[in-house]
C-alpha cells in the first residue's frame, strides 16, 4: 500500500489542491468526485506495474497509446477544474515519468499528446466548458503552452537520448573490458601501499586455478616461491618509488592449484594517487615457456651440446672472473685423452661421441659441485677448482680424475680404454686466465712426454 501511494503521490496531492481550491470558490464548478475519481485513476494509472503490464513487460512499446492515455486523464481532470491553461506543469511531469521509464523515445508522443490534448480541452471551452480565464485569451495562453511543451521535450528528448549513448558506450566498454579480462590469460591486481591485494580480476580462476576472492589481502603472497618473496617486496619497494608512468617489471614463481610452479612477468604501477584506482595495479602474465625457451639458448651458447659441460667460451669468462674475485690461490685442470683417437679411427665417430659424453660423466663424477668442468675442444677438457689454494689438493682431484677414467668402458655396446693426461696449474699474483691455462698445458704435455695417464703440477722453472 505505502510503496502504490509512493508511486502515485502526485495525484493525491493535486486532489488535496483541488480540494483547498473548492473551498475558496475557484475549484471549477464539475462534481467534487468526479475530479476525484479521475485523479484517481491517474493514480492507478501511473503505478510501474500498471505500465509494464500495458507494455506487455517492454517499457519501450506501446507508447503512444499509453502516453496518450495518461496525457488525456490528467488534461481532463485540469479542464474540469477550470484551470486547463496550466497544463504545461502536468504535461511536463507526465512526459518527464516516461522518459524515465522509456527512455528518448518517449517524447515525441509526449508532445503530441499534449497538443492533441490541449486542442480538445480549448473546443470544450468554446463549447461552453468553464474556464477561469476568458476567451480569446485562454487560447492564446493554451497556444503557448503548445509551443513550451514541444520545444522543451524536443530538448528534453535529446538530452536523454545524449545520456542514453553515452550509457551504452560506457556499457559497451565495461562488457568489453570484462570480457576481455575474463578470457585473458593475464591477472589484473590492485593493492595497497603495504601490500595488500585489493582486487584480482576473474582470469585468476582458469589461470592458476584459484578463485579470485581467495587471492585477496595477503593471498597472492602465499603463492609465490619461497626464493623468490625477496625479489617480490624489492619489486613493491620499487614500484612505491616510481611515478604513475614508470612500469615496474620483475620475474616471480607463482604456484599453481595443482602445485605447480609457474614463472610469471609482474609488470607493476604506481596508481595510488589516481582518484579512480587509489592503488598499485599489477599485470601478471604467464612466461613459462618463453623463460624456458630463454634458459634452453642460454644454455645452448654456453654448454658443450655433446657432454653437456660448459663450452670454452664460456670456461675462460669464467676463469677471468674467478681470478678477478678472488686473492687466494686456485687451481687448474687441463686435461687430454690417450688413446682417443685410436677409438675414434677404428670404432667410429658416433662412438667417439659417446665416449666424450661418458668422460664427461666422469670428470663431472670426480669433481665437487662447486668445480666449474668445461669441454675446450676435441678431446681436452679443462677444471677450475676455485675453492682449492694448495697443490697437493689439485693433484689429489687430478688422480681422482685419472682413476675414474683409468678403466674398461662400455661405450654403445663396444669395451674401450682410454687414459688422460692432466696438467696442474695453481694461480699466482699478476697470473691472467690465458697464462694459467698456459701453464697447465705445458704441465699437460709434460705429463704426455714423461709418463701418460698421470698428472703433473706446472713448476716454472
Amino acid at each position: 500500500m505505502l510503496r502504490y501511494v509512493r508511486d502515485g503521490v502526485e495525484p493525491v496531492l493535486v486532489l488535496l489542491v483541488i480540494a483547498v481550491l473548492r473551498h475558496v470558490g475557484i475549484g471549477g464548478t464539475a462534481p467534487f468526485w468526479l475530479l476525484a475519481l479521475t485523479l484517481l485513476l491517474g493514480m492507478a494509472y501511473q503505478q510501474p506495474t500498471v505500465q509494464r503490464r500495458l507494455a506487455a513487460g517492454d517499457l519501450s512499446r506501446r507508447l503512444w497509446p499509453r502516453l496518450a492515455l495518461h496525457m488525456l486523464m490528467t488534461s481532463v481532470a485540469m479542464y474540469l477544474l477550470g484551470w486547463g491553461s496550466l497544463l504545461a506543469m502536468a504535461h511536463f511531469h507526465i512526459m518527464s515519468m516516461h522518459l524515465e521509464w522509456s527512455g528518448a523515445r518517449a517524447w515525441r508522443p509526449a508532445v503530441v499528446s499534449s497538443a492533441v490534448c490541449i486542442g480538445l480541452g480549448q473546443l470544450a471551452i468554446v463549447a461552453g466548458l468553464h474556464s477561469y480565464l476568458p476567451q480569446p485569451e485562454v487560447h492564446g495562453v493554451a497556444a503557448l503552452i503548445v509551443v513550451g511543451v514541444a520545444t522543451t521535450g524536443r530538448t528534453l528528448g535529446r538530452s536523454v537520448a545524449r545520456q542514453e549513448r553515452a550509457e551504452a558506450a560506457l556499457r559497451s566498454n565495461a562488457d568489453r573490458f570484462r570480457v576481455l579480462v575474463l578470457d585473458s590469460s593475464d591477472i589484473i591486481t590492485v593493492s595497497t601501499a603495504q601490500g595488500d591485494i585489493t582486487y584480482v580480476s576473474s582470469a585468476a580462476d582458469h589461470v592458476i586455478g584459484v578463485p579470485a576472492e581467495q587471492l585477496l589481502g595477503r593471498g597472492f603472497w602465499s603463492l609465490i616461491h619461497p626464493d623468490d618473496v625477496a625479489a617480490a617486496r624489492a619489486l613493491h619497494t620499487r614500484v612505491l618509488a616510481a611515478g604513475p608512468h614508470d612500469s615496474q617489471r620483475g620475474e616471480l614463481r607463482v604456484r599453481s592449484a595443482g602445485g605447480e610452479w609457474r614463472w610469471r612477468e609482474i609488470s607493476s604501477r604506481n596508481l595510488l594517487d589516481h582518484p579512480a584506482v587509489r592503488g598499485i595495479v599489477g599485470h601478471h602474465r604467464d612466461i613459462t615457456e618463453r623463460r624456458a625457451a630463454r634458459e634452453r639458448i642460454e644454455y645452448q651458447a654456453t654448454h658443450d651440446a655433446l657432454t653437456g659441460l660448459v663450452n670454452a667460451q664460456t670456461f675462460v669468462p669464467a676463469l677471468e672472473r674467478t681470478l678477478a674475485d678472488r686473492a687466494d690461490p686456485l687451481g687448474l685442470l687441463f686435461l687430454d685423452l690417450d688413446g682417443f683417437k685410436q677409438v675414434n679411427d677404428t670404432l667410429g665417430h658416433d662412438v667417439g661421441d659417446d665416449l666424450l659424453t661418458e668422460i664427461g660423466h666422469l670428470i663431472r663424477s670426480a669433481t665437487n659441485p662447486a668445480d666449474v668442468v668445461g669441454r675446450l675442444g676435441g678431446d681436452e677438457f679443462g677444471v677450475l677448482l676455485p675453492h682449492v689454494a694448495d697443490p697437493a689438493a689439485a693433484l689429489a682431484v687430478a688422480r681422482r680424475i685419472v682413476t675414474a677414467i683409468d678403466r674398461d668402458l662400455s661405450v654403445a655396446g663396444h669395451r674401450v680404454r682410454v687414459g688422460c693426461s692432466i696438467g696442474v696449474a695453481m694461480s699466482t699474483p699478476g697470473v691472467d686466465a690465458k697464462d694459467l691455462l698456459h701453464q697447465a698445458d705445458l704441465a699437460m704435455y709434460e705429463t704426455k712426454r714423461l709418463r701418460r695417464n698421470g698428472c703433473r703440477l706446472f713448476v716454472a722453472a
